[in-house]
């Protein structure tokens, strides 16, 4: 689940039919304007081809390598903080997923982190102090 291809087209066969099945996926950090009219071109074509049009909303679910991947830290760094409770994660069997709305706090919590640390270098070499 590394990217989020916007119009995936599938095509499904059997012996006795073959049919195309078209299916829209957005990208839930980044929902443009541009995204949101797709989805509103891809319903409307959907239904006027009189096709079932089925709308599913399914929570995304990152693995702590992709975590570690989309923040540039380590897999072991992830496992660390989900170990000390600082990124929750949900156990799938015996594995670790977090959650996109926790990824998502917990990129920005970093990002504090590491404005509130550099914050006085930057500081120093912006003003000279």
């Amino acid at each position: 689940m590394t990217g989020w291809p916007v119009v995936i087209p599938q095509v499904a066969t059997d012996e006795y039919t073959e049919a195309m099945t078209d299916t829209l996926t957005l990208n839930p950090g980044h929902v443009s304007d541009s995204d949101l009219a797709a989805l509103a071109a891809f319903a409307t074509e959907q239904v006027s081809a009189g096709k079932r049009l089925t709308v599913i909303a399914e929570d995304v679910l990152l693995t702590p390598e992709e975590v570690a991947q989309r923040l540039n830290l380590s897999r072991t760094t992830i496992r660390r903080r989900i170990a000390d409770g600082e990124l929750k994660s949900i156990k799938v069997g015996t594995h670790h997923r977090i959650p996109y709305p926790e990824y998502q706090r917990f990129a920005h919590e970093l990002m504090v982190r590491f404005a509130q640390a550099s914050g006085a270098d930057i500081e120093a070499e912006l003003f000279g102090a």
